[in-house]
């Protein structure tokens, strides 16, 4: 649904549990309830990936790095290091979509990142960002059993309340 034009508005009535909607006041604002729904359909609509394609684009970029890998193996004499690739395989695994593997790969590339910066690589807002990471996170979790991506408020490498792929926690994966 990459094409989604937003053209006249019209009004939609729905009916919601009422703790639904104290939860979406408490979190969102009265005033700003219609922007938000309208934004959660417009995102659900865009996400037509399923899992099945998911991992044929996890695997389609597993090859492209290998391929990338062996390019530069050719002209330069040197690969890319198997341990960050082999990482980078293993945590396109659980994304979704081309955003998603952006976001990994920014993580991977500078080992963290705050929200702002990762802002203003993907072009999303900051609550879509944080959805988005959260939602990797526990596919992560699930999938290889510990926390791998972690939200760390601390100033570690000079960044300040940051988003941190551990390393060390995909070391030893050999899924």
């Amino acid at each position: 649904m990459e094409g989604i034009k937003i053209g006249r508005m019209v009004v939609l009535t729905i009916k919601v549990p009422e703790e639904l909607l104290e939860e979406l006041n408490r979190k969102v604002g009265r005033g700003k309830r219609s922007a938000f729904i309208k934004e959660a359909i417009i995102e659900k609509l865009r996400q037509e990936d399923t899992e099945e394609t998911a991992e044929l684009k996890s695997e389609i970029e597993q090859l492209r790095m290998r391929i990338l890998n062996l390019e530069k193996a050719i002209k330069t004499g040197k690969g890319v290091e198997e341990p960050e690739a082999e990482k980078l395989s293993l945590l396109l695994q659980v994304c979704f979509d081309e955003t998603d593997r952006l976001i990994v790969k920014r993580l991977l590339e500078s080992g963290g990142a705050t929200t702002k910066e990762l802002e203003d690589v993907t072009g999303l807002k900051r609550r879509q960002i944080l959805t988005r990471l959260k939602r990797i996170a526990s596919r992560a979790e699930e999938k290889f059993g510990r926390r791998v991506i972690q939200f760390k408020r601390s100033k570690i490498r000079g960044k300040k309340q940051a988003w941190w792929i551990e390393a060390s926690q995909l070391a030893d994966q050999n899924t």
